[in-house]
């Protein structure tokens, strides 16, 4: 075989193995193209935003309605509205004005106005021991600010000048039942606002449980029925409309 020869054939056999080389590499670039192709990354996938349109969905909306006759977790409330409103049953909360209108049309048998009618005037748990407690640690936490650790409403951001709070010391509220100062807690009063999101239900009422206990701990029984005892050095006359309870 002549080197022409031999050198031809070397020619043809790299030819072939750089044949052979490009058609791998395109065989792999192609399997490329198709796994980068299937590949989508979490944040480039199709999605439905919370209250955008969508497409998807015949009527357009992006957000299902839900199933009729679903609840949300812990709003099952029929079974026991006294307890979570503070309301007599079938009664809705109504707002400070039209409690004080509803209120000036009805009479207590001594012949005083009933400023809350609505509200229930008993107890929808047990009192005990415990629940006074921690009624008790609750009102220092939440209450005293305003109202004073004695209920006077002269509370330490009352005397550095915040609007003076109610007196629970008060005739007024003596009398007032349970479910108004657990309806006040729950959706705030005049300036007071609404503590339902930092107190749960069963803390509101021992905070009201110890509220009774306060007030017969406050009590002058010396004193004429109508009196509103107070320390003679921070009286504390009944809030006009629009004050803490």
């Amino acid at each position: 075989m002549s080197k022409s020869e031999m050198s031809h054939k070397k020619a043809q056999k790299a030819q072939k193995l750089i044949n052979a080389r490009a058609v791998i590499c395109a065989f792999c670039a192609f399997l490329w193209l198709i796994s980068s192709g299937c590949r989508r990354d979490m944040q480039d996938q199709p999605r439905v935003k919370p209250l955008r349109g969508a497409t998807f969905f015949a009527d357009g909306l992006g957000s299902r309605q839900p199933i009729e006759g679903t609840i949300p977790r812990g709003y099952l409330r029929d079974d026991n509205p006294e307890f979570f409103t503070g309301k007599k049953s079938g009664v809705r909360t109504a707002t400070t004005a039209q409690q004080q209108t509803a209120g000036a049309q009805q009479q207590l048998p001594g012949g005083q106005a009933n400023s809350f009618p609505d509200d229930i005037d008993y107890f929808p748990i047990p009192i005990t021991k415990e629940v006074v407690q921690r009624g008790h640690e609750r009102f220092n936490i939440f209450c005293s600010a305003c109202h004073g650790m004695t209920g006077n409403g002269d509370g330490m951001i009352v005397r550095r000048g915040f609007r003076r709070a109610a007196s629970f010391n008060d005739d007024r509220l003596r009398q007032a039942p349970v479910g108004h100062f657990f309806d006040a807690m729950t959706n705030g009063w005049g300036a007071m606002p609404a503590y339902a999101p930092q107190i749960p239900v069963q803390d509101r009422w021992a905070i009201v449980a110890y509220i009774r206990a306060l007030q017969l701990s406050q009590q002058n029984p010396n004193a004429a029925a109508s009196a509103s005892p107070a320390p003679a050095t921070s009286p504390s006359p009944t809030p006009a409309a629009g004050g803490h309870q």
